[in-house]
């Protein structure tokens, strides 16, 4: 079932479907609906939404968009399902209002001219100041669309980036932040400006090479338990389907504009936002195992969380950087949920 509409000056494909097998509230039918919303640059975002058949009352702490890493779009990750059920079904059968944005570059959504052509023609595309012009037009769509005032903001590493800036600049549209496996500051040798001038558009990655490493700093009997072959096969085939034009050998497309931003800020000892200025409730959440964005850098973040009225900090034990789809991805699951259906008072 389809059809096309204009909704409050948004173009909007949509579709809605009945998930076979999933079920929300008193054993409501899980709806699926995918939107292509504008942002500037005549760009085409592509929004996601899961929640239960019956949506009546629509609270802003039940409403949450989920935004992607780096490398991967949202789609493909939040909405992939293991043993037929992904994390967005998992919080819509709980009566959740759910989204997931692909940041132009990524996914379904708009790739710039540049990622059609050779990498070295062309600077990074994709900063992180032009993926928050993606982040806020897709917060007005929803928040439009719902008739309401705020909503959750779920970041997942460069989306943890995203989603704690806009709630910096933008906090009367956030109602509770969750910064998963965020980025700070590395212990590294700064790059120089020649090293950052050859940095190319974008750069071809291969999901194939994903499992090895996420899995490096799990001990090498625990590696098929945290994550099996078989399951990361079934991302893996899901994530290289998410790219139109893949890359040649089997590989996917990414902006080099977060890789770029990383070297400026992360690598360069200056972070990218700041912590302090947050004021809605945060939880900062993080694999035990997680070799790229480690347990000392999320607790910085909390640490630095010097203004935030109500935070948690979570480690989820034995899980890596791709905690939402290893094995023990219900622990995330479980800990994001408690979090935001816990009192403030």
């Amino acid at each position: 079932m389809g059809r096309t509409f204009l909704r409050r000056g948004l173009t909007a494909l949509w579709v809605a479907v009945v998930a076979v097998g999933l079920a929300g509230p008193a054993g409501a039918a899980i709806v699926t609906e995918e939107f292509m919303i504008s942002s500037p640059g005549d760009v085409k975002l592509y929004l996601r939404n899961k929640h239960p058949e019956a949506l009546y009352d629509i609270k802003s702490d039940k409403t949450v968009l989920f935004l992607h890493g780096a490398s991967y779009p949202a789609h493909s990750s939040f909405d992939h399902g293991f043993e037929g059920r992904s994390w967005m079904d998992w919080l819509a059968a709980k009566g959740y209002d759910v989204y997931s944005l692909d940041i132009r570059g990524y996914g379904k959504s708009t790739r710039p001219k540049a990622m059609a052509e050779a990498p070295e023609a062309n600077p990074p595309v994709v900063d992180t100041e032009q993926a928050l012009q993606d982040v806020s037009a897709a917060v007005d769509f929803i928040l439009s669309r719902r008739n309401s005032q705020k909503l959750v903001l779920v970041g997942w590493s460069w989306g943890a980036t995203l989603a704690g800036s806009f709630a910096t600049s933008q906090s009367g549209r956030v109602e509770r932040l969750v910064l998963y496996a965020p980025q700070w500051l590395r212990e590294v040798v700064p790059p120089t400006e020649e090293e950052m001038a050859r940095v190319p558009a974008w750069r071809s990655v291969d999901p194939r090479n994903a499992r090895d490493v996420w899995l490096k700093a799990v001990p090498e009997d625990r590696r098929a338990s945290v994550l099996s072959k078989p399951a990361f096969d079934a991302w893996m085939a899901a994530t290289l389907a998410s790219d139109p034009q893949p890359a040649a050998g089997g590989t996917v497309r990414a902006p080099n504009g977060v890789v770029l931003d990383t070297m400026r800020y992360w690598a360069s000892g200056k972070p990218r936002w700041n912590p302090a200025r947050v004021t809605v409730p945060t939880l900062v959440i993080q694999g035990e195992w997680d070799a790229e964005a480690p347990p000392a850098m999320g607790m910085q973040v909390f640490n630095t969380l010097s203004h935030n009225i109500f935070k948690r900090y979570v480690m989820v034990g034995g899980t890596t950087h791709a905690a939402l789809l290893e094995s023990n991805r219900h622990q995330l699951y479980r800990a994001v949920q408690e979090f935001l259906e816990t009192p403030l008072q």
